[in-house]
């Protein structure tokens, strides 16, 4: 047990002297366990470098708002409300254009000029154009006296037979424009008049 004691402190004694060999060899040891640390933490940095360019991109996603209302939850996306386009509603109802405030042209359609007219009543048919107001009626048989104004269209009852001169004012409702109409016609009708409950002359208007 002595020898081996002895023996121990005898190297250690010779250790003294090669310290600066133990040094060196130490070193030299430590150097490919600090390159093995250094290769080992790049390859895991690589490692988790090739791992975040796999993971998928996740995708972006509109926010959600949760609202409570009468108990019950309803999730609606937070997003811009679409302005609403309102389209105009077709209007059935068309302005009434405006009537030219004057009579127009006219003109006697019935009788005809020199015409020989045999039925009782003879009734005064006119054309008018439809662009201008309406308009009211005067008249006066053979030099008579002018009747009303009247939007009544007009017949003559219980004419006489003979050559008659008609004279006929239209005058604008809108306005006092006036046009003058004249026509002659021959009567030739029944030897007897024939009677109308609505007439309380020889003419009258409808």
């Amino acid at each position: 047990m002595k020898n081996i004691i002895n023996g121990f402190k005898e190297w250690y004694s010779g250790l003294s002297g090669k310290k600066h060999h133990v040094e060196f060899i130490t070193a030299v040891l430590t150097v490919p366990v600090l390159l093995t640390v250094i290769i080992v933490n790049l390859s895991n940095l690589n490692q988790q470098k090739n791992a975040a360019k796999k993971q998928p991109e996740t995708e972006k996603t509109t926010p959600i708002q949760i609202i409570i209302t009468g108990g019950e939850k309803q999730s609606v996306k937070d997003e811009v409300p679409t302005p609403r386009v309102t389209q105009p509603e077709n209007n059935l109802s068309t302005t009434p254009v405006a009537c030219i405030k004057e009579v127009g042209t006219v003109s006697i359609l019935s009788p005809r000029e020199n015409e020989v007219v045999v039925k009782d009543p003879v009734c005064i048919t006119i054309a008018m154009e439809s662009n201008y107001c309406s308009v009211v009626r005067s008249y006066r048989l053979d030099d008579g006296s002018w009747s009303d104004f009247s939007e009544k269209n007009i017949c003559l009852y219980n004419l006489t037979n003979g050559n008659k001169i008609l004279q006929l004012k239209l005058r604008s409702t809108a306005s006092s424009d006036e046009v003058t109409l004249q026509r002659s016609f021959i009567y030739q009708g029944n030897s007897e008049p024939t009677s109308d409950p609505k007439a309380t002359s020889s003419a009258g208007l409808l």
